[in-house]
């Protein structure tokens, strides 16, 4: 992984918090600035810390803890589900 810039650090976490607020119904860009403004106070080395913990350097290591009885379907990009029912 290349080294990020602390501006590129606060972008990427104010990316990531942006689009965890917009799941709870705020705006990404009301988000998205608080966040940026809030991460200007930190230190580099903070905010390196929290990318690596994050795994935001690598999303595709993020993977969702599942029970035994639990699976993971992925539809089409053309969705073949009404109504929250998918045809199978």
């Amino acid at each position: 992984m290349e080294t990020l810039t602390r501006d590129e650090l606060i972008v990427e976490l104010a990316k990531d918090y942006g689009k965890r607020a917009r799941v709870l119904g705020l705006k990404f860009e009301e988000a998205y600035d608080k966040y940026v403004k809030r991460c200007s106070v930190r230190t580099y080395e903070n905010l390196l810390q929290q990318f690596t913990v994050g795994n935001l350097s690598d999303p595709v290591k993020i993977k969702p803890v599942l029970n035994d009885n639990e699976y993971i379907i992925s539809a089409p990009s053309e969705d073949d589900c009404e109504d929250g029912v998918c045809k199978l």
